[in-house]
């Protein structure tokens, strides 16, 4: 079962396309967190809890989106 969350060791030499791939996966990820706390603030704040609903949902399908880039362009 670990090997389904972390399926393999990183190596140093992904290549070109496993560059873009991480980065795309960090730069996903960054994007998710933003969205994570802009969400609890709507959320606090009582703005709007159908947009922050929307906003956490938004943000952890670009987290697991990201990830998919990584495996398909890094290998890993």
């Amino acid at each position: 079962m670990p090997n389904l969350i972390w399926p393999r060791a990183l190596s140093s030499d992904v290549g070109p396309s496993g560059l873009i791939g991480r980065s795309i996966h960090w730069l996903g990820v960054a994007l998710a967190i933003a969205f994570l706390v802009t969400a609890m603030g709507f959320a606090v704040d009582g703005w709007s809890t159908v947009l922050a609903t929307q906003l956490a949902v938004a943000a952890v399908v670009m987290a697991l989106a990201a990830r998919g880039v990584r495996y398909l362009l890094a290998k890993e």
